[in-house]
């Protein structure tokens, strides 16, 4: 009788409920879980372990996005202001060259060629000021409250390029490149320290948070031409570097003195803002960007710690009759391991946003299936080509999609679409055709 009870227990559970869902092989040894909704008539087409919080990787952002829009708006942008402090004395600044940054995630991103230019209009605007000599020091002041890493995201990710975190000063997306066999990086990255090893098992890279110590792994050590991209330990301390070096190839000299404080005040010397956040909120999700998804987060609250933020967050799902009273959010960005969502709160998130006043913006965030960013190459030769507007999301045994299905014309939503895996063996690209072929059996039914 006890293992009666036993197994009609385990055959309750949602994990065995969740064996022959998808069909791919092991999946009983994994957790998957659905939430679709015909927003057209409000039914839902699927759902399975749709209340299970699960681990939702990258598709997080679209919760972080949905966040951004609502509490800053499309049109906010972030603005950092160069100004001189002190005195001027003919051609020589009696004081210093201040950044005040504001935690800009875009500054002199190669995602956004327009917002280049940064070094380029400072020294401009000091040319046009005809100042030849600045007696202090280019000091940033970047005030952020536990800024870098996360201390939920595992050590390994700290060094790769998806590990990019988020400062109060940012530059050139907070990576760079590193040829190892002769250091040699670009932009140049002060103090760092290489240490190279041969590893028949391919490229690894590890760093800790705050070193400059950085160890690179790789099978062809000796060559000149192999490359890596890795994330800078100091951002601020590239741009300084940077921006010294632009100064001095156009004549204008910092003398690097200790100034005292002037009652004297400040001058302007150039602001600088970034692209409409809603831009960024497009790239971001397109990319799967985790440093930027995390300073829009950062964005809601910039005064606050990262768990201040957080609560906005929750607050205002909260206010909007939406629960995340179950979830674990950690981050913005999803790379956390720890983090937690059902797919049903996720999905009425979504629900939420496909209607009012940023519908339009929000579902412009998501890339195409077949067409572009992550979605690339999923679903390219299926009826749903362009249709599919979903974020991916995946880590290590982890594959996530969240979005929705729009109309005939690729314009309006139809249906919210919430797909979970956790915890599964097979080849990725096993369970994405599995996960294809489910989503045309559900998506494409009685349309």
């Amino acid at each position: 009788m006890l293992k009666s009870l036993l197994t009609a227990l385990l055959l309750a559970s949602p994990w065995a409920a969740s064996a022959a869902v998808l069909g791919f092989p092991g999946e009983e040894a994994a957790c998957v879980g659905v939430y679709i909704k015909d927003l057209r008539n409000g039914s839902i087409v699927a759902a399975e372990n749709a209340e299970m919080a699960m681990v939702p990787a990258s598709t997080l952002k679209a919760l972080t996005t949905a966040s951004a829009l609502r509490l800053l708006g499309p049109e906010f942008r972030f603005t950092t202001e160069v100004r001189l402090t002190g005195s001027r004395d003919g051609s020589t600044w009696t004081g210093d060259l201040e950044v005040c940054a504001s935690a800009d995630p875009s500054l002199e991103s190669a995602e956004f060629e327009s917002n280049l230019g940064f070094c380029d209009s400072i020294v401009a605007r000091l040319g046009a000021m005809n100042i030849q000599r600045v007696a202090g020091r280019i000091r940033v002041k970047a005030p952020m409250q536990d800024a870098g890493p996360s201390p939920k995201w595992e050590i390994e990710d700290v060094a790769w390029s998806y590990g990019a975190s988020l400062y109060g000063f940012n530059w050139r997306d907070n990576i760079f490149r590193l040829w190892p066999a002769t250091g040699r990086t670009k932009p140049h990255i002060p103090n760092l320290k290489i240490t190279l090893r041969h590893s028949p098992d391919g490229n690894d890279l590890l760093r800790g948070v705050g070193s400059n110590n950085l160890e690179v792994w790789g099978r062809n050590t000796g060559n000149r031409k192999w490359s890596i991209t890795s994330t800078m330990p100091d951002p601020q301390a590239v741009f300084v570097h940077e921006l010294k070096e632009r100064l001095s190839a156009a004549g204008i000299k910092i003398l690097g003195r200790d100034i005292k404080p002037s009652a004297a005040g400040t001058t302007s010397v150039y602001t600088h803002r970034s692209p409409r956040a809603a831009v960024i909120m497009r790239s971001l999700m397109v990319r799967s960007d985790n440093m930027m998804a995390d300073g829009m987060l950062r964005a809601v609250e910039p005064d606050g710690t990262r768990a201040d933020a957080l609560s906005k967050e929750k607050a205002l799902w909260d206010s909007l009759g939406v629960s995340l009273r179950y979830s674990a959010v950690l981050d913005g960005c999803g790379l956390a391991r720890a983090n937690r969502i059902s797919p049903v709160a996720l999905g009425r998130v979504l629900e939420t946003m496909a209607s009012g006043e940023y519908s339009a913006d929000y579902i412009g965030f998501f890339p195409r299936a077949g067409i572009d960013g992550t979605l690339k190459n999923f679903m390219a030769k299926t009826p749903l080509r362009g249709r599919l507007a979903l974020k991916t999301g995946s880590v290590s045994a982890v594959q996530c999609y969240a979005g929705y299905l729009l109309d005939d014309e690729g314009q309006r939503p139809t249906h919210v679409v919430v797909l979970m895996v956790n915890a599964f063996y097979c080849p990725r690209a096993a369970l994405r055709e599995k996960i294809s072929d489910y989503l045309i059996e559900k998506l494409t039914e009685k349309q």
